[in-house]
């Protein structure tokens, strides 16, 4: 019978190899998905509110910038400098999360409105229409939010623009957290939702 050949160093180092290797994936933080929200103070504050009119918003095009466009939250470190967190993700696309919210908001402070997302159905006619283009929607985890962005209210042909604002929308960080940073984002949305529904209101 012939003698086995001995297992050597090079056996033994690639089974340390395996085992450490084991041991880094088995400490992988998980992920943490995360979603905007209608504010529930907002709501509360406007339950007495008396029905405005009943018209129809149409909400879109909603533009983002591209570095936005992902599934992780991005924060900024400088002026400059952006980071892009692999385990702190939104649970759908942000641009999605961000219509959807700003929608219920709408709807929330025009209780008698009826609004819907680009791209709606043919059936749906908005009286007017809300174009938003997204410059900034990050901030600095610990400090504050910033929400950067250009929006017109138009009219039903789409071809007037009735109103042409730039909303800069700063807020206060509660914690150093990622979830601290998602809620004051979600209060700078809040803040939006507002100044949209303030200028709807003028015009009627």
């Amino acid at each position: 019978m012939k003698n086995r050949a001995p297992f050597g160093k090079v056996g033994w180092a690639f089974i340390l190899f395996v085992f450490l290797l084991a041991g880094c994936s088995s400490s992988t933080p998980p992920v943490t998905y995360y979603t905007l929200n209608t504010m529930p103070d907002m709501q509360q504050e406007h339950l007495g509110a008396v029905a405005a009119d009943s018209i129809a918003i149409g909400l879109g095009p909603v533009e983002f910038p591209k570095s936005l466009e992902r599934p992780q939250i991005v924060t900024r470190k400088s002026q400059n400098r952006i980071e892009v967190s692999e385990f702190h993700r939104w649970a759908s696309s942000l641009k999605g999360d961000f219509s959807r919210v700003l929608a219920k908001n709408i709807s929330v402070l025009l209780p008698a409105s009826r609004v819907a997302v680009y791209p709606w159905s043919d059936q749906f006619s908005p009286t007017y229409r809300v174009i938003l283009d997204v410059e900034q929607f990050d901030g600095l985890l610990g400090e504050h939010v910033l929400l950067n962005v250009t929006w017109s209210v138009v009219d039903q042909t789409g071809a007037n623009e009735l109103v042409v604002k730039n909303s800069m929308i700063k807020k206060a960080i509660s914690d150093k957290g990622y979830e601290a940073l998602v809620a004051a984002e979600s209060q700078a949305l809040g803040t939006l939702s507002q100044a949209i529904v303030d200028e709807i209101r003028r015009l009627r």
